[in-house]
């Protein structure tokens, strides 16, 4: 299998007619007059802080591309994902939750092989996504991170994909894989690394690029999942990058969290009223000595060069859109998967990597062969003003930076502060498109109906709540679990107690009520436990 290289073109701010000559955003977008069903390309990015973009607060990131984007489009503030990547990447394909789709945890977890809803693959019970917009007509297209599956048989090409260049398992090295089972497939069948390595970033815009160009003068519509594995661990410098971040970081995570607080304020993501952070768990900044300093610095700044490179990409992706005349009638939806991780930088690497060989000496780092993680206190920092990260249940760790972008938006607001989750995605795209959902029946076998909402009519100008007071949301992964029901949040991590949140009062969750609203606990657990029952939702 031989991969493309097309010509790499010069990343440029792209020029929408709405679009002003110094990229502010407008109070109010003409709706657009065009009767096509639209175009969707869905980016989602893995393992991002709430604060990275620019748009978000991110100032220290050089994300311009994005940044146009976001803030010509409508920026989510209150939008959720998953605790981890394969989970949250079910929601979004299913539009259920991830119990329903079959990933009640992620694939690499054991203790709950074999049981329903634990299967660990997208199964048959669901119409994706890309299977109800294929169906009506659209190509499909994906080019990066799958995760929700591992037998060839469950090869996105299987669930509804067209074309489809993938990262079967759930992460892998930017340069060359690092697991022993890391694979690729290119249509369904499998591949192997080039022998001269491509950045995985830049791999994964030369195969979208690759497929939007075979097919190119077909009037059908498409939908494109554009899933790099950027910027989740290991940590790899993508090539000539190093200079565009460096120094950057010497300051120390504390003076970044500060930093991009002041840029989410100044941006309109948070408000302007006092923001009680969560206190970190890193060791204090000024504890450090010069080295361990100086080591710190250095993977924030691959971190941010990780980041820097897709925004040049995805700029190199858009500018092609633009070229082919696509553009004009594309919604583009940008969603990271869940929040930072956290952790030591030498930690937490999975249990199959336990005893592999990595330098990680300073001058190696971020280079193939290397094996680095960004830290806790960077991680905290990003996630910022909200509490922990991946992995977690708390908000930093499920709650997103999003955005959206479509000539077809009418808005009144740059920001939306309602809550949304992935599970709202497709039918939103489904309304969009003029599509109905199929349950119960779609192609010969029984579907389960979405569990999501709607928020098409959020980018049509109406900006008041999809989800109403009194609904609640339910989602667990991997023995965690969380529900909210307007304001109130109830949690639990891994063998720890239940607790609850005010998020109207407590959005960082720094004042646990469990013990002072017995009521309200009571109430929510039971609701909870209701939902666990019928979705064999495991404690363990």
């Amino acid at each position: 299998m031989h991969f493309s290289t097309l010509a790499r073109s010069s990343v440029c701010c792209l020029l929408f007619l709405a679009l002003t000559a110094c990229g502010q955003p407008q109070n109010l977008e003409v709706v657009s007059e065009d009767s096509r069903q639209p175009n969707f390309v869905i980016i989602m990015t893995d393992d991002m802080g709430f604060t990275d973009f620019g748009a978000f607060g991110g100032r220290d990131m050089k994300t311009p591309n994005l940044d146009n984007l976001a803030l010509n489009g409508i920026r989510f503030t209150n939008f959720h994902g998953h605790l981890s990547c394969a989970p949250s990447r079910a929601m979004l394909m299913s539009g259920t939750g991830n119990h329903e789709a079959g990933l009640g945890t992620q694939r690499d977890i054991e203790r709950f092989r074999g049981e329903r809803n634990y299967e660990r693959y997208l199964v048959d019970r669901i119409a994706t996504l890309p299977e109800i917009l294929a169906d009506a007509g659209y190509r499909t297209y994906l080019a990066g991170k799958w995760g929700l599956g591992g037998p060839q048989a469950l090869d996105p090409t299987e669930r509804g994909f067209g074309k489809a260049f993938a990262l079967v398992p759930s992460g892998g090295g930017h340069f060359q894989a690092l697991f022993h089972e890391s694979r690729y497939t290119f249509n369904g069948n499998a591949v192997t690394e080039p022998e001269d390595p491509i950045y995985s970033t830049t791999l994964f815009t030369d195969q979208l690029i690759s497929f939007f160009e075979e097919d190119r003068g077909s009037d059908q519509p498409f939908f494109a999942l554009f899933a790099p594995t950027a910027p989740h661990w290991p940590l790899h410098m993508p090539p000539g990058m190093k200079h565009s971040v460096q120094g950057n970081y010497h300051g120390g995570y504390d003076k970044l969290r500060r930093q991009r607080l002041a840029g989410a304020v100044q941006s309109g993501v948070l408000p302007e009223a006092d923001i009680q952070v969560y206190q970190s768990k890193a060791a204090a900044w000024n504890t450090l000595d010069d080295d361990e300093k100086a080591l710190q610095a250095l993977v924030m700044e691959i971190y941010a060069a990780m980041i820097a490179h897709l925004d040049q990409e995805i700029g190199r992706l858009l500018n092609y859109l633009q070229d082919i005349g696509a553009l004009e009638n594309t919604l583009i939806l940008v969603i990271n998967d869940n929040g930072a991780q956290g952790g030591p930088v030498f930690g937490g690497p999975p249990s199959y990597l336990k005893g592999r060989s990595f330098d990680n000496r300073p001058e190696n780092l971020g280079r193939g062969g290397s094996w680095a993680n960004m830290g806790q206190g960077w991680a905290d920092a990003v996630n910022a003003p909200f509490r922990d990260g991946k992995g977690t249940v708390y908000e930093g760790g499920v709650r997103v930076a999003a955005f959206a972008n479509w000539p077809g938006i009418q808005r009144t607001a740059s920001v939306y502060r309602q809550y949304l989750n992935n599970m709202d995605v497709l039918p939103s795209l489904l309304e969009l498109a003029g599509i109905d959902h199929p349950a119960p029946r779609f192609n010969g076998r029984d579907v389960l109906p979405v569990r999501g909402k709607s928020f098409a009519r959020v980018l049509r100008g109406d900006v008041s709540s999809v989800h109403s007071e009194d609904e609640a949301i339910a989602l667990s992964g991997a023995g965690k679990h969380f529900m909210q029901r307007g304001q109130w949040k109830l949690l639990k991590e891994l063998n720890a107690e239940w607790e609850l949140y005010n998020l109207a009062d407590d959005p960082y969750e720094r004042l646990n009520l469990a013990a002072t609203q017995p009521a309200k606990l009571d109430q929510m657990l039971t609701e909870f436990r209701l939902h666990a029952k019928l979705n064999n939702i495991l404690d363990r």
